[in-house]
């Protein structure tokens, strides 16, 4: 075997880890001379024949000479002289190292092993001068009779090891399967608080310690309704009709991801209104509106965020009303019963948004506290305009990885404090955007970003760089180009070590923003925040320089308005409060006419 181990003679792909966990080969030596007892992979083309008739001596390269020479030999018996060879090598230079001493303990004994065979075999020839041909022949048998028996109690092993690693697979597919069962028992007592014993299966719980009941909580926030009815063909084919519809022709990941969330809700939802029911492919338990209610009960006590559960809200109102335009033919629901579903939902979302607004207005409270200052963003560039040129002429001596990384990070972190794109308008420029960059009058570059998240609505995502600028993604190409002489070009200005699109450009701008000693956590997101609510607080809600910067950010100032934060600081309070004294000025203020 050739991936066998030399001590067990089991075969292993991990031989090296085999070695040193198993059989506890500390000695890295030792380890390696193991290895290459096993895989034979030794040079011998210096040594001198192994045949004991043939006169070749050293140096005569003996893979040729055993290929054009003893045609005596069989194939199978030069590889096995060839391996006896390499064997006794390997063998020969543990010797030297157990004598050396060492200070890692060796463990294998397969040298002296080796050498007490040899004698026993210098001893039995000894003997059969002795003795004679006739005691020669019985020992022959009996070592014979011995090696099959080694054979015999290997294979023995072998087979032992192999059942207990089933065995082992065996016990492995017991836990999971206790673990599933217990987790099903789990969510079936928390549906029993739902819906009452009497709805729910009833499911055999093994006995438990306290510490494991304690690990299997499950976190608030989390959906527990009961599972979708599949075994029905209406419920399948309606939702996959509604699916298509959602994904519309061309769908994209995103989209695609987007409608699965979608469909994944209104499942929940259809389980919990069908369950216990009967005639489901008529469709009647939509009409339940004593359980459609519970479910809006559920959605408030089960602990999950008032905006995720809008999103369920309006999911689930949209279905009804694609069910009440386009009934399935075994539908019995009259229009009334699916208006007065709708009508609920409504006036639930309706109150709901109360609750999702304080929600948000909270959530921009945070954002607010640890929002990044002015002051970060001018020190980010400032820092960056030092070490983009320090970096460059170190990559041209010496290309380092890491050095690469912190260069496409400060780049990055540079232009993003600076216009607040996102992510994907970074990873997704092309060295052919970058090449047909207009060129302005004032030595400036014009650079227009086809794919982004927003090019549906505001088109390219553009961004004006001076020659500077403009030179460090020139640089960055040319050093993609000079890495990857041998290898097909990446057409991305950021690239990974692969040469495609660099995902990893997040962890490189946190890198560089630690590096710059700058205070709290960075991502693209964090800096489209602050530049979008310095440029409201700057030049004022409804500003054409607000506007124009929105265009450039590819954002526009109502969904600015609506996910960034509105809480006004001292400043502005100080202004509007002087806005209200002064609408109640005297001489401003509308007298009231005397009666006589």
């Amino acid at each position: 075997m050739e991936n066998a181990c030399p001590l067990c003679n089991r075969e292993y792909t991990a031989l090296n880890q085999h070695l040193r966990v198993s059989h506890l080969v500390k000695n890295i030596e030792e380890r390696g001379k193991l290895v290459l007892l096993a895989s034979r992979r030794l040079n011998i083309r210096s040594e001198a024949c192994p045949v004991q008739s043939c006169d070749a001596q050293k140096g005569t390269r003996l893979d040729r000479h055993f290929k054009r020479s003893h045609t005596e030999l069989s194939d199978g018996a030069k590889t096995q002289m060839l391996d006896n060879l390499k064997r006794r090598l390997i063998l020969g230079t543990l010797g030297p190292l157990r004598a050396s001493n060492p200070s890692v303990p060796m463990v294998s004994t397969l040298d002296l092993d080796e050498a007490a065979g040899l004698e026993e075999e210098k001893e039995v020839e000894e003997e059969e001068g002795e003795e004679g041909e006739c005691q020669v022949t019985k020992l022959k048998a009996e070592v014979a009779k011995l090696k099959d028996e080694v054979a015999k109690l290997k294979n023995q092993v072998r087979e032992l090891n192999d059942g207990f690693e089933l065995s082992q697979a065996y016990n492995r597919n017991l836990k999971r399967a206790y673990a599933k069962l217990k987790r099903s028992a789990l969510k079936a007592s928390k549906k029993s608080v739902i819906f009452g014993t009497a709805d729910v299966l009833e499911y055999s719980l093994p006995q438990t310690s306290a510490e494991d009941e304690g690990s299997t909580d499950i976190p608030s926030g989390t959906i527990l309704c009961p599972p979708f009815p599949d075994h029905i063909l209406t419920l399948n084919t309606l939702l996959e009709e509604y699916k298509e519809l959602q994904e519309g022709p061309h769908p994209d990941a995103k989209l695609r991801n987007n409608v699965q969330s979608k469909l994944h809700r209104i499942r929940n939802v259809l389980g919990w209104m069908s369950k216990g029911q009967s005639g489901l492919a008529k469709l009647k338990f939509l009409n339940d509106q004593k359980r459609l209610k519970g479910w809006v009960g559920y959605l408030v006590d089960c602990g999950m965020a008032r905006t995720t559960s809008l999103h369920y809200l309006k999911n689930v109102r949209q279905f009804l009303v694609y069910v009440k335009e386009t009934p399935p033919k075994t539908s019995c629901l009259g229009q009334k019963d699916l208006v007065m579903g709708d009508r609920y939902l409504k006036s639930v979302i309706k109150g709901w948004n109360r609750h999702v607004v304080q929600h948000q207005m909270s959530v921009k409270g945070r954002k607010d506290a640890i929002m990044h200052t002015v002051e970060e963003l001018q020190k980010c560039r400032r820092l960056a305009l030092l070490a983009i040129p320090k970096l460059l002429s170190k990559l041209e001596h010496q290309h380092t990885h890491s050095s690469l990384w912190k260069l496409q990070g400060y780049v990055a972190a540079y232009l993003a404090s600076l216009y607040g794109h996102r992510l994907g308008v970074f990873i997704n420029m092309t060295d052919l955007e970058v090449s047909e960059a207009v060129h302005g009058d004032k030595d400036d570059y014009l650079l227009k970003m086809t794919h982004h998240k927003t090019n549906e609505a505001f088109g390219t995502a553009k961004m004006l760089l001076n020659k500077e600028e403009y030179g460090w993604l020139l640089k960055l190409i040319a050093l993609k180009t000079k890495c990857a002489s041998t290898t097909k070009l990446s057409r991305f200005v950021f690239f990974n070590t692969t040469f495609g699109r660099n995902r990893n450009l997040t962890k490189y701008l946190q890198m560089v923003w630690s590096e710059m000693h700058l205070r709290g956590d960075v991502n693209f997101i964090t800096l489209r925040t602050a530049v979008a609510t310095f440029a409201r607080d700057k030049h004022g809600e409804d500003s054409v320089q607000r506007k124009r910067m929105a265009r450039l950010m590819c954002h526009d100032t109502a969904m600015a308005d609506k996910h960034y934060t509105m809480d006004l600081s001292v400043e502005q309070a100080r202004n509007g409060r002087l806005l209200f004294e002064q609408s109640q000025e005297t001489t401003n203020s509308r007298t009231r006419p005397q009666t006589e």
